[in-house]
Protein backbone atom coordinates (compact mmCIF):
# COMPACT_ATOMS: atom_id res chain seq x y z
CA UNK A 1 0.00 0.00 0.00
CA UNK A 2 0.93 3.71 -0.76
CA UNK A 3 0.28 6.80 1.12
CA UNK A 4 0.47 10.43 -1.41
CA UNK A 5 1.27 13.36 -0.42
CA UNK A 6 0.05 15.96 -3.16
CA UNK A 7 0.35 19.77 -3.29
CA UNK A 8 -2.18 21.59 -5.67
CA UNK A 9 -4.24 24.20 -6.80
CA UNK A 10 -7.79 24.35 -6.98
CA UNK A 11 -10.70 27.09 -7.50
CA UNK A 12 -12.13 29.31 -4.56
CA UNK A 13 -15.45 30.67 -4.11
CA UNK A 14 -16.04 34.20 -2.34
CA UNK A 15 -18.72 36.16 -1.54
CA UNK A 16 -19.24 39.76 -2.88
CA UNK A 17 -22.61 40.68 -1.56
CA UNK A 18 -21.65 42.37 1.42
CA UNK A 19 -21.71 45.70 0.08
CA UNK A 20 -17.90 46.77 0.58
CA UNK A 21 -16.13 46.94 -2.43
CA UNK A 22 -12.82 45.58 -3.06
CA UNK A 23 -10.68 45.26 -6.15
CA UNK A 24 -10.98 42.19 -7.83
CA UNK A 25 -7.90 39.51 -8.30
CA UNK A 26 -8.10 36.37 -9.79
CA UNK A 27 -6.45 33.70 -7.41
CA UNK A 28 -6.27 30.16 -6.71
CA UNK A 29 -6.09 28.25 -3.41
CA UNK A 30 -3.15 26.28 -2.97
CA UNK A 31 -4.31 22.63 -1.19
CA UNK A 32 -2.06 20.13 0.75
CA UNK A 33 -3.66 16.31 1.18
CA UNK A 34 -2.66 12.96 2.69
CA UNK A 35 -4.35 9.21 1.76
CA UNK A 36 -3.64 6.24 0.17
CA UNK A 37 -3.25 6.42 -2.72
CA UNK A 38 -5.97 4.58 -4.60
CA UNK A 39 -5.37 5.10 -8.37
CA UNK A 40 -4.09 7.43 -10.78
CA UNK A 41 -3.55 7.72 -15.13
CA UNK A 42 -2.53 10.46 -17.54
CA UNK A 43 -5.94 12.59 -16.07
CA UNK A 44 -5.95 12.41 -12.61
CA UNK A 45 -5.09 10.94 -9.13
CA UNK A 46 -7.39 9.48 -7.08
CA UNK A 47 -6.74 9.09 -3.31
CA UNK A 48 -8.57 7.97 0.31
CA UNK A 49 -9.06 9.03 3.35
CA UNK A 50 -10.89 9.14 6.68
CA UNK A 51 -12.47 12.22 7.95
CA UNK A 52 -13.96 12.98 11.30
CA UNK A 53 -14.84 15.89 13.24
CA UNK A 54 -14.37 18.26 9.81
CA UNK A 55 -16.34 21.43 9.72
CA UNK A 56 -18.19 21.17 6.65
CA UNK A 57 -17.92 17.33 5.47
CA UNK A 58 -20.03 14.46 6.43
CA UNK A 59 -17.75 12.06 8.89
CA UNK A 60 -16.78 8.96 7.05
CA UNK A 61 -14.39 6.79 4.09
CA UNK A 62 -13.88 9.64 0.93
CA UNK A 63 -12.25 9.24 -2.17
CA UNK A 64 -10.92 12.59 -3.52
CA UNK A 65 -10.52 12.65 -7.69
CA UNK A 66 -7.51 15.49 -8.08
CA UNK A 67 -6.65 16.51 -11.67
CA UNK A 68 -3.18 16.18 -12.61
CA UNK A 69 -3.04 19.69 -14.51
CA UNK A 70 -3.39 21.05 -10.92
CA UNK A 71 -0.64 19.11 -8.73
CA UNK A 72 2.11 21.26 -7.72
CA UNK A 73 3.91 18.21 -6.32
CA UNK A 74 3.18 14.63 -5.32
CA UNK A 75 5.33 12.38 -3.24
CA UNK A 76 4.64 8.57 -3.09
CA UNK A 77 5.93 6.37 -0.14
CA UNK A 78 5.48 2.41 0.49
CA UNK A 79 3.57 2.48 3.61
CA UNK A 80 6.22 0.04 4.93
CA UNK A 81 9.13 2.20 4.53
CA UNK A 82 7.09 5.15 6.07
CA UNK A 83 6.10 2.60 9.27
CA UNK A 84 8.67 -0.22 9.39
CA UNK A 85 7.63 -2.84 11.12
CA UNK A 86 9.71 -3.85 14.11
CA UNK A 87 11.22 -7.04 14.43
CA UNK A 88 11.01 -9.12 17.37
CA UNK A 89 14.06 -9.00 19.91
CA UNK A 90 14.68 -12.60 20.69
CA UNK A 91 14.39 -13.76 24.21
CA UNK A 92 17.29 -13.61 26.56
CA UNK A 93 18.36 -16.84 27.54
CA UNK A 94 17.37 -18.44 30.98
CA UNK A 95 19.53 -18.86 33.28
Amino acid sequence: MKLAYIRWKDAVAEEAADGHPRPSHAELVELHEVGFLLDENDEAVEIGMELTDAQDVHPGRWRLHIPRVSIEEMRVIELDKLLPRRRKRPAPPKP
